[in-house]
């Protein structure tokens, strides 16, 4: 007799329709290849793209090739600008990601919310903007939710370490640990929770066997579902 399901295999409740159909239940191990395929294409990218970026527009303000007037825009640009090309990133990630074949299964866009005659739609570029849209407000929320939820236990353990090793490099090693581990929480939870076997716009995104062709969603020649 096998032993209870962990948090990994655990299928999440799939919609009535779509257990009739070529349907992949959505788990925390899907959920967590899926992240991953697309956090490193994500920020890997967006990291290279800021450093060069920044270096060479500091560069240019401290050689005076910039007007004397632009300071403040120069101070703001390099403040901010992680942030939009994160986002900016993250959608040509996340284009390259609903593309993707995995091993076993592929992300699809089911038409009539995965119901009766739903079809395999392409991922084309105005619903892909809707499931990046749909990303990055509720990763900015959910970042929220959590920054405040471990905010003071978090400040403490930062201030025990700090005392503990009193290093400038360990203090920037420990900030980037803790702001790799934010940045995942996040992005599993939003993938996991509001993006697979969800209802985006006019279509629902699912798993699908791998080499499930476009078009309408096949029914199987027996009852139950397909693992991938």
């Amino acid at each position: 007799m096998s032993g209870p399901l962990s948090i990994f295999d655990s299928p999440r409740p799939a919609q009535p329709d779509l257990l009739a159909g070529s349907y992949i239940q959505t788990n925390l191990n899907y959920g967590l290849r899926i992240w991953w395929a697309f956090y490193w294409r994500s920020v890997l990218p967006s990291i290279i793209f800021i450093v060069v970026f920044n270096f060479l527009l500091r560069q240019l303000w401290l050689t005076g090739k910039l007007p004397e007037n632009s300071t403040a825009i120069v101070s703001f640009i390099l403040r901010f600008d992680s942030y939009a090309v994160n986002y900016i990133f993250a959608f040509f990630s996340l284009a390259l990601v609903l593309r993707k074949r995995f091993g076993g299964f592929r992300i699809a866009l089911l038409s009539n919310h995965g119901g009766e005659g739903a079809q395999d739609l392409p991922p084309t570029f105005a619903r892909t903007a809707r499931v990046w849209w749909t990303f990055c407000w509720r990763s900015i929320v959910y970042r929220l939710i959590i920054t405040v939820a471990v905010m003071f236990p978090l400040g403490w353990i930062m201030s025990f370490l700090v005392a503990l090793i009193p290093s400038p490099g360990f203090v920037v090693a420990v900030n980037a640990a803790v702001q790799f581990l934010l940045d995942a929480v996040v992005g599993i939870v939003v993938i996991y929770s509001a993006i697979l076997d969800e209802d985006i716009s006019d279509f629902r995104v699912a798993l699908m066997p791998r080499a499930e062709s476009a078009g309408a969603v096949a029914a199987p020649a027996a009852p139950g579902l397909q693992q991938g």
